[in-house]
């Protein structure tokens, strides 16, 4: 079982808001409908028992604990207990096994001992039960017996369509279906709404939910807290929440994804649909790694990669859980969402020149702008506000508005009319432990609520310090309002940023060009690393613009080649044992002539050889020399989890020392290539500076498009790819790739 004590779900008031263009190309895969398991109308608990039927007991069964949160919500369906000890408990009839129980259930919940859980999903699953919630732990996190527990279960759920979550979980609790298969005690009073929250630790499940309810008035559709994901994965919850009636924005914790290869296309249903998916991830880190392979036995993937697929997916990344919180608060807030069109100019009020600063330092870091007022406010407030000095944005109060009940009103209402600002921020502190009367907060909301109220601008508020409860008498009102809350500057700006990222997404996505097609698979190639010429020949298929080559056994076939491709030429030997040839004299460049070419063949055969006496030396190539251009590096490599992901960045012989890559998740559309080049720190290179041309940035996008649909036709037999250097040649030139390595497996 989950081991220590288990959180309790807080209760808040009463249920509040419940429960949306154009189609990307992308696979399409077939998911399994998850009723059974999250919205089951037949439930049987396996584990409970009758000495937990006091409820007064210091540490209760979890089989009891389930069956008291179905009643708490009002579960309407049929409910069932095992335990060969039993013919009753609690009320409800008890059968020695699954295989008695007169009809199949839909669910079973599993409260038994890890070494007992294989054998009885087995057996459920041969009654005609369709799914399990199983608590227990001690499965693949341990290795071992519990990775052998563990891999029957994925086998079961893998060849019999057997729904499970978990194990080592806290289980389902579907909130307008009455539902609650979870290990937590649930209180009456749930706050429902909008949000649907998968957590794969079942312990951040009921921290989350409990800021969200309590800090943030924001209610929830269901928890999913899904462990090991042995059978139900992360890809599966978000597509039942996508097409969930009573759920518009999904919040996810997660270690590591079991079905990478199917986020981007359930992140794009989300798109479509109008759904925020925000993502926080663990494992980014090498220590953290170390600490999800042994939590919940996942595979965390390489954090640039997860990150390039979040961006391609309009997934929102968060950071860290005060960063969650934050994000689904406003992206759940429907009264602010509705007045926000885009934009991440924001307007900031607060009564602390101290925190004018650091809010503006934190916007700065996330890329938020603070931006002048204009001077028809900048007049409007002078007239206004008598003898108030500052007129900059942020907007200082002073004391001054806190002595005059007049001042907050005015200054809010120039933020709000303020043609520069896109979104009103207000400093205000939200847990403040004074008595009623002295609060600040208190004295704002309804000057802020009235001021909304009469306004077409998206108003938020944020405090200065994180942490500890929200005065409710604060939080509810401006939460009716359409005015989020959010704790700490950090945050605040990170949150902004977000849901202009997000705007920015669904804009882009539903523009002309957004589309990715999905390339047909290629034939079969012969392993191992290709030679220059087979390279060069799979990237014209591929329409990858290569540097005329040729290979050459003897010093005439080499002149001859050049003195056809014409001059200048560069040689380079030719083996697969050899990855740096300018490392080893295998290079000699800016060859001008027969004569050069003749002594530039035998210099390298002799050098190359002397310094590598056993490599294999196929030959020597001969490449017409590109045109000066900019170096770049253009390849593939293959991620543990989402399989072959392109990188771009600035080549030549600086490239693993600089490491000014980006990364994008093949197929990739013109628009996203172009978004990978400007997240390079050495962006403006390819714009032309100090008297350099201008690179032909489209050619540049055609290839990296290019070598992605080479990376998606190939498959599973490309190891890699590496282009290097990629020559970019003045606007309207082109491209040219003139080496590369091309490892099939």
């Amino acid at each position: 079982m989950v081991s220590g004590p288990t959180p309790t779900l807080q209760y808040s008031i009463t249920p509040i808001l419940q429960v949306e263009d154009i189609a990307m190309t992308t696979q399409t895969f077939a998911w399994r409908d998850l009723t059974p398991l999250i919205a089951p109308r037949s439930v049987a608990i396996v584990g409970a028992s009758q000495r937990g039927a006091d409820a007064n007991l210091a540490r209760e069964p979890r089989g009891n604990r389930v069956i008291r949160n179905l009643r708490t919500f009002g579960f309407d369906g049929r409910i069932v207990t095992v335990n060969p000890k039993y013919s009753e408990i609690m009320g409800y009839p008890c059968y020695p096994d699954v295989a008695s129980i007169p009809e199949p259930v839909d669910c079973i919940v599993s409260a038994v001992p890890n070494r007992h859980v294989p054998d009885l999903l087995e057996s459920a699953a041969q009654a005609g039960v369709k799914a399990a919630v199983v608590f227990a732990a001690g499965f693949g996190e341990i290795g071992g017996e519990g990775k052998a527990r563990q891999t029957r279960l994925e086998t079961l759920s893998r060849e019999k369509g057997f729904l499970i979550c978990g194990p080592n979980c806290y289980g389902v609790l579907n909130v307008f279906g009455k539902a609650p298969l979870f290990a937590s005690t649930i209180p009456a009073g749930f706050l429902a709404g909008n949000v649907a929250l998968i957590s794969q630790s079942g312990g951040l499940s009921t921290t989350i939910a409990n800021a969200l309810m309590l800090n943030r008035h924001v209610g929830l559709s269901h928890i999913i807290s899904c462990g090991n994901q042995t059978g139900a994965t992360i890809e599966e919850y978000i597509n039942y929440f996508v097409e969930d009636a009573n759920t518009k924005v999904i919040a996810v914790f997660v270690e590591g994804f079991k079905q990478p290869e199917r986020l981007l296309a359930v992140a794009r249903k989300a798109a479509e649909a109008n759904k925020p998916l925000i993502i926080l991830k663990g494992g980014r880190s090498d220590v953290s790694k170390r600490a999800a392979a042994t939590h919940s036995g996942s595979l965390a993937g390489a954090a640039e990669v997860v990150d390039a697929a979040f961006r391609q997916g309009g997934i929102v990344s968060v950071r860290s859980i005060n960063e969650l919180i934050d994000s689904v608060s406003v992206f759940s807030c429907d009264g602010f969402i509705k007045k926000y069109h885009g934009g991440r100019r924001i307007g900031v009020l607060s009564g602390s020149g101290g925190e004018c600063t650091l809010v503006s330092d934190a916007a700065s870091n996330v890329g938020v702008e603070v931006p002048e007022l204009t001077e028809a406010t900048k007049a409007n407030l002078q007239e206004s506000v008598a003898d108030f000095g500052n007129m900059n944005n942020p907007l200082d109060g002073t004391g001054a508005m806190y002595d005059d009940d007049k001042i907050f009103p005015r200054l809010l209402q120039g933020l709000i009319d303020d043609a520069n600002i896109d979104i009103v921020t207000i400093n205000l502190e939200t847990n403040d432990p004074r008595p009623k009367e002295l609060k600040s907060g208190n004295r704002f909301t309804l000057a802020i609520e009235t001021a909304v109220a009469a306004s077409n601008k998206p108003v938020a508020t944020f405090s200065s310090v994180v942490g500890g409860p929200v005065d409710p008498e604060i939080l509810q009102p401006l939460r009716a309002a359409g005015i989020p809350i959010m704790e700490g500057a950090e945050c605040a700006t990170a949150t902004i940023r977000n849901l202009a990222d997000y705007y920015e997404f669904q804009k882009a996505r539903k523009s002309a060009g957004s589309e990715a097609a999905w390339p047909a698979a290629h034939a079969k190639l012969p392993s191992g690393i290709l030679g220059a010429e087979a390279a060069f020949a799979l990237f014209k298929e591929f329409n990858i613009p290569v540097a005329p080559t040729v290979l050459a056994q003897s010093a005439d076939e080499a002149a001859a080649a050049a003195d056809k491709m014409g001059y200048p030429v560069v040689l380079k030997v030719e083996s697969a044992q050899i990855t740096h040839k300018s490392d080893v004299g295998g290079v000699a460049l800016r060859l001008a002539n027969t004569a050069d070419v003749r002594a530039a063949f035998t210099n390298i055969q002799g050098t190359v050889k002397s310094r590598m006496p056993n490599a294999t030396i196929d030959g020597v190539v001969v490449q017409r020399m590109a045109g000066e251009g900019v170096e770049m590096i253009l390849g593939i490599k293959r991620d543990p989890l989402f399989g072959p992901v392109v990188l771009c960045g600035l080549g030549g012989i600086l490239v693993e020392v600089l490491k000014d890559i980006a990364v994008g998740i093949p197929p990739l559309s013109r628009q996203q290539a172009h978004d990978m080049l400007a997240r390079l720190r050495g962006f403006e290179i390819l714009g032309g500076v100090r008297g350099k041309p201008a690179g032909d940035i489209d050619a540049l996008c055609a290839a990296i498009v290019a070598v992605g649909n080479l990376a998606v036709s190939l498959g599973d037999q490309l190891n890699g790819v590496d282009i290097n250097p990629l020559i970019v040649l003045p606007k309207g030139q082109g491209v040219v790739a003139v080496d590369a390595v091309v490892e099939i497996a």
